[in-house]
């Protein structure tokens, strides 16, 4: 039986380890998703301010007001591939979690599978023993038996 307590310490150290795995994936999964609504609203944000330039210089615009938009744009462009950048290393954030977390959770599934194993051996040998105390009490029986 020590056998089985000890299998189930590791077992329950092992389900601890992996809920927080899984605490850290999700914290790195909602970390992305954060990212990427960032990124969207970014490139929503460039391709409405190009389509207000578009509309601007259809109708002519000063020079100033010309290098001012380019500027932005520029800005705008960098920041976009800044945000993809923090996206990307987050998306690699989250495939390493995934992966930890997969990997406790193999810990857990294989100290669950051997202390079912345990519990199953002890049955057996339980039931082995009260078999062989009632072959002993059948024979003993039959001993006392007068003929």
């Amino acid at each position: 039986m020590a056998k089985n307590n000890a299998l189930a310490t590791l077992l329950n150290l092992a389900v601890e380890a992996s809920e927080e795995a899984a605490k850290v994936l999700a914290q790195a999964r909602q970390t992305h998703s954060q990212m990427a609504q960032q990124l969207g609203m970014l490139e929503n944000y460039q391709t409405e301010y190009r389509q207000k330039l578009n509309q601007t210089l259809h109708s002519g615009m000063a020079s100033d007001k010309w290098q001012n938009y380019q500027q932005f744009l520029v800005t705008l462009e960098l920041t976009i591939e800044q945000q993809q950048q923090q996206l990307n290393l987050w998306q690699q954030k989250v495939n390493e979690a995934n992966s930890y977390w997969q990997e406790k959770q193999q810990r857990v599934n294989a100290f669950d599978t051997l202390l079912q194993r345990a519990e199953q051996t002890e049955y057996q040998r339980q039931n082995r023993l009260e078999q062989k105390q009632m072959d002993e009490f059948a024979q003993r029986a039959t001993l006392r038996r007068p003929l």
